[in-house]
């Protein structure tokens, strides 16, 4: 559906304007078929002088603007043009040769100063991508033989706005033009205002294009659907009458068109201080010295649970639009209450990167981490852990590509010291990690995602918010961040003054409401809501009353469909109804029923309950089914405990990650509630935690049972040294001076550091092979508190951490310990 007509709608826009306009715009070289080529050479031409120069300015809100992204877009822009000029059914090269050759002329300007440049190519990428836009919705919706009011209504909007945009070039070459110190004077302050003007017009003649384009296109669709043909009228005929090839060139528009709205591939500088290669065990060395947090399958667990077509409201948000296309260095936060799927939209946006990442090699360095408050994954709430994570992904995009030379020069400055002194390479700071980031970034753009900040360390947290805003303010190169948390004080204080999306029920409603129908009908279909016996009426009911409670707030319909398909309490269609006008309202009323359903369990499944959760709330390791049946039947049956009757015995509080395959709780909510209950108390789990696993020490001949041995072993004297577990400590150090496989023959005199680092080898002897290399003393208890547990074992704490063992070879306790 290519426009005849395209080629002369620039000139009837050039009659339109006053005889000044008309001399400003009369560049030269207008109708040279390689204009497109010469605006591209001068367009890579600038972006390397931005990047020499590291350009970036300052607009009056306050933004920085990074000048050689704005170089970008205009060449994105360029190749946009050409791809639809290769689609075209009737292309003239020369289409549009007057508005490029005015962009040609302006990149062409010398221009010494960044304020000024900076302005002008925004100007530029806005003139750039109008020209683009208008030249698709010409190919798509306008044809020689159109008659239609609608039609007629675009050609004469692109018309205007044509001569909207050539009065912006002949203003912007009357204001560019002069000199620096005539820009200044107040004499030519009245261009300047024009220009502005003119690119504010510019905007609302997009506007008005749009719209008309999204009506045209929409009677296009209906009639290539033939659904309402009779509806179409004069237009139809020209639409409807669409032969394969023309189908297929419309299909060929349109992919094209949706390709605008993607974010785009920022292009990587070629680094040559950057080593080529590493050997593979070299390179793991590296990797894990950086992190070994999984945040691979963090994300693969977040994204699964994705309900497909969600989050769509979000890519249409004005603040995450401008977040995703502006050339600013920004901070995009994301927040709203507990429940309403702020993991899951970040999931969504982080896997749209990584896909398009996958398609390009050549896009913006990127790295994601989700946050989460958990005694079995500290480092995830640990600020210097999670740099070091998002470090670790800016330093090398995949095992193609190579580690960037700052963190290698890092590494292996610290590893010349480790070596030194026999140790392993010290770990990088928060602040570290800052500055080798600042530094890959002089060279690459990039784009950094944190979800639940409010879960990180509520201590430190503000670390990682001012390493953050450091990094976006003082980088180089573009830097994009988003981050997602609860409104928390502390961030909500922190982050008052960045553009921010809250999640409102009115945001998330039609997924919402989609969602509901989804676990609903699953429900039904697997027969656990009344075996399926559901009848249509009810059916509406229960989603009419979860739409109207849920508030934005996916967890708490989750929780409630799950209630609902109880056994025990939902027998026949009356029960649900009852239970339907009966629905907690928040997520705290809800899980205080949930906890009052367990406590009306059998007597042994509400202890297999209550312990299951005590364990998940205070366990050093995330548990897997075969370590959770373990610690659940010390003494008992030897088959793993299936994974449905712990979710069923905890009414879905819990959740199976399958990507690790360890339990979780189902949301960061459950963990604050239940700490908050008296039999869930930081103190009672703990010293229950630690009698069992002094037990499965004294009794460490199971060879069934050899994971929780080892994580007894191992963790036992972190549970120990919980503040205030005075009872159990009691209970604990009889226990271990009773076991004779730890007995420890004390010669009078003899130093208190070969007892201890006897002690430590007997409890190393009890260890599956599998749990050898993770039980050093160090692990076992802790730097500050190793005279605390020496004391209480032994009976005292006169320990020398200098004195030589008599061992065969003799070596001081400290020596020991970090062996």
């Amino acid at each position: 559906m290519a426009s005849t007509a395209s080629f002369s709608l620039w000139d009837k826009a050039v009659q339109s304007l006053s005889d000044e306009d008309k001399q400003s715009i009369n560049f030269s070289q207008t109708d040279k078929p390689t204009i497109l080529a010469d605006v591209l050479q001068a367009a890579e031409q600038k972006k390397q002088l931005c990047m020499h120069k590291r350009w970036k300015f300052t607009k009056q809100n306050g933004h920085v603007i990074i000048v050689r992204d704005v170089c970008e877009k205009i060449i994105k822009w360029i190749h946009k043009f050409k791809e639809i000029g290769d689609v075209a059914i009737q292309y003239d090269p020369s289409h549009a040769a007057l508005p490029w050759a005015a962009v040609r002329f302006f990149l062409q300007l010398s221009v010494n100063d960044v304020q000024t440049f900076g302005a002008m190519a925004e100007g530029l990428e806005t003139v750039a991508s109008h020209i683009t836009r208008c030249k698709k919705y010409e190919d798509l919706y306008l044809s020689p033989s159109s008659s239609s009011s609608i039609q007629a209504d675009l050609n004469y909007l692109l018309l205007r706005h044509y001569a909207v945009i050539l009065t912006y070039l002949a203003t912007a070459r009357r204001y560019y033009t002069k000199s620096t110190v005539r820009r200044l004077s107040g004499s030519v302050f009245d261009t300047s205002d024009s220009v502005d003007a003119c690119l504010s017009n510019i905007a609302a003649g997009r506007d008005e294009v749009e719209r008309c384009a999204r009506l045209i296109d929409s009677e296009l669709q209906r009639g290539i659907n033939s659904t309402v043909t009779q509806a179409l009228g004069a237009i139809s005929t020209d639409l409807i009458s669409v032969s394969t090839s023309q189908d297929s060139h419309y299909q060929s528009l349109k992919d094209i068109m949706s390709s605008f709205e993607q974010p785009i591939l920022r292009a990587a500088a070629q680094v040559s201080d950057i080593h080529a290669s590493l050997a593979k065990d070299e390179r793991r060395k590296i990797f894990a010295w950086l992190s070994t947090v999984q945040y691979r399958e963090h994300h693969r667990t977040s994204f699964d649970a994705v309900m497909p077509g969600s989050g769509t409201w979000l890519q249409n948000k004005p603040e995450f639009v401008d977040w995703k296309t502006s050339s600013a260095s920004s901070i995009l936060w994301i927040h709203g209450i507990p429940g309403s799927g702020k993991s899951k939209l970040m999931s969504i946006v982080i896997q749209d990167i990584l896909e398009a990442k996958l398609q390009n090699t050549s896009t913006s360095a990127f790295s994601y981490f989700y946050c989460t408050r958990d005694e079995a994954e500290k480092a995830r709430a640990n600020p210097d852990e999670i740099m070091r994570a998002v470090l670790k992904q800016l330093s090398c995009s995949d095992a193609s590509q190579p580690i960037h030379a700052a963190v290698l020069r890092e590494y292996q400055k610290r590893q010349k010291d480790a070596d030194e002194d026999g140790l392993e390479p010290s770990k990088l700071s928060l602040r570290d990690c800052k500055n080798l980031i600042l530094e890959i970034s002089d060279q690459l753009p990039m784009v950094v995602m944190v979800d639940a900040l409010d879960e990180c360390d509520p201590l430190r947290r503000h670390e990682l918010l001012h390493a953050l805003g450091d990094i976006v303010q003082t980088s180089n190169s573009l830097v994009k961040v988003i981050i997602s948390s609860r409104d928390d004080l502390d961030i909500s204080c922190r982050l008052a003054g960045v553009p921010n999306i809250y999640i409102s029920s009115d945001d998330n409603r039609d997924d919402l409401d989609r969602f509901v129908e989804q676990e609903l009908d699953k429900a039904i279909e697997e027969q656990r809501l009344l075996r399926g016996q559901v009848s249509s009426f009810l059916r509406q009911q229960i989603i009419d009353r979860l739409r109207a409670g849920a508030n934005g707030m996916f967890l708490w319909a989750h929780l409630q469909i799950q209630s609902l398909c109880d056994p025990e309490r939902m027998i026949v269609a009356s029960d649900v109804e009852d239970a339907l006008q009966r629905l907690p309202t928040t997520l705290i009323a809800l899980y205080s029923n949930i906890l009052d359903r367990i406590d009306r369990i059998a007597p042994h499944g509400q202890f297999l309950a209550t312990k299951i959760l005590s364990w998940i709330l205070c366990a050093r390791i995330p548990l897997d089914q075969k370590i959770l049946t373990q610690m659940l039947q010390p003494s008992g049956s030897e088959n793993p405990f299936p994974a449905q009757d712990v979710l069923g015995l905890c009414c879905n509080l819990l959740v199976l990650d399958n990507s690790l395959n360890v339990f979780r709780f189902a949301h960061a909510s459950v963990r604050e509630f239940l700490e908050s209950q008296p039999r869930f108390s930081f103190q009672k789990i703990n010293s229950d935690a630690a009698k069992e696993c002094v037990r499965a020490i004294v009794k460490a001949s199971r060879p069934s049972h050899a994971e929780f041995n080892g994580y007894a072993l191992r963790f036992w004297a972190e549970h120990y040294l919980t503040p205030d577990v005075q009872s159990t400590k009691k209970e604990i150090i009889p226990s271990l001076r009773a076991d004779k496989t730890f007995y420890i023959r004390r010669f009078h005199g003899e130093d208190l550091s070969d007892c201890w680092a006897e002690f430590g080898k007997k409890m190393n002897h009890k260890l599956h092979p599998s749990e050898k290399s993770n039980a050093t003393l160090l692990r076992m208890t802790s730097n500050s508190n190793v005279l605390e547990i020496i004391e209480a074992i032994f009976g005292c704490s006169v320990v020398n951490v200098n004195h030589k063992t008599t061992n065969k070879n003799p070596e001081t306790s400290l020596e020991f310990f970090r062996k």
